[in-house]
């Protein structure tokens, strides 16, 4: 068996080899890591389905993509987020600066879907600001799980 280190081409090359600088490399993992899609709507709404991580690994390659489909459009973008697994400071970067492009551009992007953990650490850091849709009655509110409480000591 021939473990694949990272894909040259069309062609995969087997960990510690070489092939030279022909063709584009991309991590085996990095590639598998976090997948993007987007489709068009009748109505001229395009949504970027994310899944897996956004992350340092990863931030690059789908701020490009992410861009590239906000320039590509007329209509708003939607950014689903149902299934991100995880977003690190790089991730949340690549949301801002997708943000900042648009707005720039005179178009528009939104996120659905965000999770718990991510609007809180957008709401935190003060991102949901370039996200106004994070910041409606409907994501107002978290619920967080209770503490137990103990019964009073006699």
């Amino acid at each position: 068996m021939v473990r694949v280190g990272r894909v040259v081409g069309d062609r995969g090359v087997p960990e510690g080899k070489s092939i030279g600088d022909m063709g584009a490399t991309i991590e085996l993992a990095q590639a598998l890591q976090l997948e993007l899609s987007w489709q068009l709507a009748a109505d001229g709404r395009a949504t970027v389905q994310m899944r897996g991580e956004l992350d340092i690994a990863t931030a690059d390659q789908a701020y490009a993509y992410l861009r590239d489909v906000v320039d590509s459009q007329r209509g708003p973008v939607t950014i689903d987020l149902a299934e991100l697994t995880f977003c690190d400071a790089a991730g949340l970067g690549v949301l801002a600066r997708v943000a900042g492009h648009a707005g720039r551009s005179g178009r528009s992007v939104t996120l659905t879907a965000v999770r718990p953990t991510l609007l809180r650490i957008m709401r935190i850091t003060g991102m949901d600001e370039a996200f106004p849709e994070l910041r409606g009655p409907s994501m107002g509110l978290i619920a967080w799980p209770r503490q137990p409480t103990l019964p009073a000591a006699n």
